[in-house]
């Protein structure tokens, strides 16, 4: 006897002519749109062009002013990011709250050009979680002919003769780390006597600066708003290169290397296409085409040939004072020590 299932199913057909189909699945759907978040626009990269006419995958940009900021975008915002690309603090706050995705590094093989250096310096040597992009250094961009001079250090930045023309990055941990370099402390440093030491010194040129900053340093020289900003290299290097008046130059004090990696966040439905992605954007030739254009430097070895000899000179100069010991990388710090910084810039932002 046939079971009684199959003997129903029969019938339905025999008896009522019955073409009823169990129901299909719906098909998962073709990502036709990736979201990128950044501090750095894409709508001008020839590179991510490429990508799209390749793929059929047009990338979308979405724009972040400050780590805090992309934080809340990450956290807050409806909408779901396939990449981010953010720096070393953000990214150890992202890998201690588990919003990281675990990169597949099958889909990444041209992991092999990464230069070493940005392994050993970062929290994960095994980029398990994200790729080192790109990297700039903080510093002075500033107007000659207004200065007057150039401008090498701290007290150059604060002579009272450019009192109101100064403009400071509104980064926590960038501008209280360059402070705790000023006075001869890490920048990573959990000493609340260092942090506290930090926090006097700006409160004691607070009154010299005209603004706090957040990603528009380059309009703000440029306008002649400001004569000073402290920013990236890669952002006053671009404008440097149609502008001869335009400078930057590396503290004397010391400084900080920022990296900015390439990260899949964890509740990211396409990791494979943004996988897709980074392998992309780290072939050679599209490194050193990203770098050509932003002016920052690449961790990408093979992609250094490729690069503008006069922008290629000043990374080598830069990748020399870190081998010296002038250049800092920030790493993570617990929550309460990071709440101090908080609260210390709270009080020079005043």
């Amino acid at each position: 006897m046939l079971p009684r299932i199959l003997t129903s199913i029969l019938l339905c057909y025999i008896l009522t002519g019955c073409t009823t189909t169990p129901p299909v699945p719906s098909p998962t759907p073709i990502l036709s749109e990736l979201h990128l978040l950044d501090s750095y626009s894409t709508s001008d990269l020839p590179v991510f062009n490429t990508f799209s006419a390749k793929t059929g995958i047009t990338i979308t940009s979405h724009l972040y002013r400050t780590s805090e900021e992309a934080y809340r975008f990450l956290t807050t915002a409806d909408q779901a990011y396939d990449v981010i690309i953010v720096s070393d603090t953000l990214v150890h706050r992202l890998r201690r709250e588990q919003r990281l995705a675990v990169l597949n590094h099958t889909q990444l093989p041209n992991l092999v050009h990464l230069d070493p250096m940005f392994a050993r310096s970062s929290g994960d040597p095994d980029y398990r979680f994200c790729v080192p992009h790109r990297w700039s250094v903080l510093g002075f961009g500033y107007r000659q002919s207004a200065t007057g001079r150039a401008i090498n250090n701290w007290d150059d930045v604060f002579d009272p003769a450019y009192t109101d023309r100064i403009g400071v990055l509104d980064e926590v941990r960038l501008s209280m780390g360059m402070a705790l370099i000023k006075s001869g402390f890490s920048p990573n440093s959990s000493d609340p006597a260092a942090i506290a030491t930090a926090r006097n010194w700006w409160l004691g040129v607070a009154n010299q600066i005209n603004r706090f900053t957040a990603g528009n340093e380059q309009e703000l020289l440029q306008r002649d708003e400001l004569d000073i900003v402290v920013a990236r290299s890669g952002d006053i290097l671009q404008i440097a290169r149609d502008d001869a008046d335009i400078r930057f130059t590396v503290p004397e004090e010391g400084s900080i290397l920022i990296t900015d990696s390439l990260c899949v966040p964890a509740n990211a439905v396409h990791q494979s296409i943004a996988e897709q992605f980074i392998n992309f954007v780290l072939t050679p030739e599209h490194s050193a085409a990203l770098v050509n254009m932003s002016r920052y430097g690449t961790p990408n070895q093979a992609a250094l040939p490729l690069i503008d000899a006069e922008l290629r000179a000043s990374l080598a100069q830069y990748i020399a004072q870190e081998q010296a010991g002038l250049l800092f990388h920030l790493t993570d710090v617990e929550p309460a020590i990071q709440e101090l910084y908080r609260a210390a810039w709270a009080e020079v932002r005043q």
